[in-house]
């Protein structure tokens, strides 16, 4: 084969790619053009993409005989994989073809055979070619991540609508992938946000790698990222994907010196369950990335199709819970304390509950974490803070609770961290008259953990008001003895989960030991959660525990039935191991 010996030749053949669908019209255009016989000619559709970068080609000729639903698809769909790259249109006779559609889709020129010369098709191709590239450059800012450089939100969509075509038409499988990486915000927080952002870009690079290049991968928002798999053997495939991403996701990165662990979770649908519906596939899937958090992260869920009460509950929740204050639909529950030692109440801690008008009573577990996410926790959680201070302020005064019962409240990670936290709570104690020495705020090890020194901080200017602070659920999160002797904490409070085995679980027993004897040795109290009968608390006296809450003496009850919970403990000196059940309980 060899190039036409013009001197006007601007691209040479051999920098682009042919293509045709039938064999006829493309010895046509050969015999017409035969410096064409020099371009890298790719018969199978699916090698395009494969070829064009390994061969490193600069545009692509599509030979055709006729317009169809055919051309279009396939001209929709090489874009969606080769947005880079040119592409000519060349029929082999003079066609009535829709040129303005086909210029929409991204084709840069449509000539017929007989309008064209070796010259002139050069200098067409290197018009293409630098047209591109400039449109390219134009739409790369528009459609894709200023940081990571893969698709943004607005181009994912518009592949994401295009690829359920394809697959509704073909009766494809198209799988959905939804990444959100685990923990992220520490990375941030603790090495600071130049390094997550260097984190982001390598966690794109990486992403790019696993998947095949026919796959679409897009950043979403923040650490929220999409993976569109199309033309997928079968679902068992898309598992097989996931796997491989949570695996390569637990290996470190290596960042200006760093060794970073941040896994991922995943949550996946597949277009068919959803009849191809795009706003349902992308819902559903991120239901299943949440579930997969809830189970621990570093993990893939997909989507169930037959979906307990609290996943109906989660894909409307949000815009429900913003009218859930407004319309009285929230309320709160108390849950006694009692000290192990002599049977007193000692307070009560304050538990949120929430009524739906239709669904009924919602879980915590289902509604906390989306007012955390959405930020309405802020809101929310300074109204149970007023309410309870008020309605505890009331029951001190009408001497229906001992004058030094204590009130405690349970911070969520997004109230911890707001700023003026110290100065909101002296603000409702000044308005309810409440003593701040009559507060405990509840937090978790995790909260302090994440930002240490505001932690410190915090808790600094908490103490300074006479406000006490316990660690709530104790030895589930980062158990760092470090933080426990410098910080200015009071209670450290026993997760129920080494309280509720403790009889027979000799490991429990002994970790719920150790918690209290380290407690003592700082100087703090200890509360233990969960407890259900008198073995369990019959324990807890022999390791010293000093004060208790669970069923065994009440479960979680309405504030009017408080006062008449307290005034019981003064005449019923003998409850805690006698093995009856406490009268409170069957109210």
């Amino acid at each position: 084969m060899k190039t036409s010996n013009s001197t006007t030749i601007l691209e040479m053949p051999s920098s682009w790619l042919l293509h045709y669908f039938d064999e006829a019209p493309y010895s046509k255009m050969i015999s017409a053009l035969p410096c064409l016989q020099e371009a890298y000619l790719c018969v199978q559709t699916e090698d395009i993409r494969k070829t064009w970068y390994q061969r490193k080609l600069k545009a692509i000729i599509l030979v055709v005989e006729k317009h169809d639903t055919l051309l279009e698809d396939w001209a929709c769909r090489l874009m969606m994989a080769l947005p880079e790259a040119p592409l000519v249109i060349i029929s082999v006779e003079k066609l009535a073809l829709d040129e303005v559609k086909l210029l929409e889709l991204g084709i840069q020129d449509i000539w017929s055979l007989e309008e064209l010369s070796e010259t002139l098709l050069s200098r067409i191709m290197h018009h293409s070619i630098i047209r591109k590239q400039v449109e390219y450059q134009t739409r790369h800012l528009a459609h894709y991540d200023s940081l990571t450089g893969i698709a943004n939100r607005t181009l994912f969509q518009d592949r994401l609508d295009h690829s359920l075509l394809h697959a509704r038409r073909e009766c494809h499988v198209l799988g959905l992938l939804i990444l959100d990486l685990d923990r992220f915000r520490v990375v941030n927080e603790h090495y600071g946000h130049d390094i997550g952002d260097l984190l982001l870009k390598q966690f794109a690079r990486r992403l790019g790698e696993i998947v095949r290049r026919s796959d679409t991968v897009a950043r979403l928002n923040g650490n929220n990222f999409a993976v569109l798999l199309e033309n997928v053997v079968n679902e068992n495939m898309i598992s097989q994907v996931a796997e491989k991403l949570c695996k390569a996701f637990s290996e470190p990165y290596f960042i200006a010196g760093h060794e970073i662990f941040c896994s991922i979770s995943i949550g996946i649908e597949i277009a068919s369950r959803v009849s191809y519906d795009g706003s349902l596939l992308l819902g559903h899937a991120e239901l299943a990335l949440r579930q997969a958090k809830q189970d621990g992260r570093n993990d893939y869920r997909f989507f169930i199709s037959n979906m307990s009460p609290p996943d109906m509950v989660r894909a409307s929740l949000e815009s429900a819970l913003h009218h859930a204050l407004e319309r009285q639909e929230l309320s709160l529950q108390y849950q006694p304390q009692i000290r192990v030692s002599n049977k007193q109440f000692i307070g009560t801690e304050v538990l949120l509950r929430w009524t739906h008008e239709t669904l009924g009573s919602i879980s915590p577990v289902v509604f906390i974490p989306v007012l955390e996410e959405t930020g309405l926790i802020n809101k929310v959680g300074e109204w149970v803070l007023a309410s309870s201070c008020r309605q505890h302020q009331e029951w001190i005064e009408k001497g229906a609770l001992p004058s030094d019962a204590k009130l405690s409240v349970n911070l969520s990670p997004r109230q911890f961290r707001q700023r003026d936290l110290a100065d909101r709570i002296v603000q409702i104690l000044d308005i309810t008259g409440m003593k701040p020495q009559l507060l405990t705020l509840e937090i978790t090890e995790g909260v302090l953990m994440d930002n240490l020194q505001q932690g410190i901080d915090i808790l600094g200017r908490l103490r300074e008001i006479g406000v006490s602070i316990a660690i709530d659920d104790f030895g589930t999160g980062y158990s760092s003895l470090a933080y426990l002797k410098d910080l200015p904490i009071d209670y450290l409070k026993i997760d129920r989960v080494f309280v509720k085995d403790i009889v027979d679980d000799k490991n429990d027993a002994a970790i719920a030991n150790s918690i209290i004897a380290l407690a003592h040795n700082l100087g703090m109290e200890v509360i233990a959660e969960g407890v259900e009968d008198h073995n369990v608390l019959g324990v807890l006296q022999a390791f010293g525990c000093d004060h208790y809450q669970g069923f065994f003496f009440s479960r979680p009850v309405d504030p009017e039935k408080i006062p008449g919970i307290a005034l019981q403990l003064f005449s019923d000196e003998s409850f805690g191991f006698t093995g009856t059940t406490h009268p409170s309980m069957m109210k």
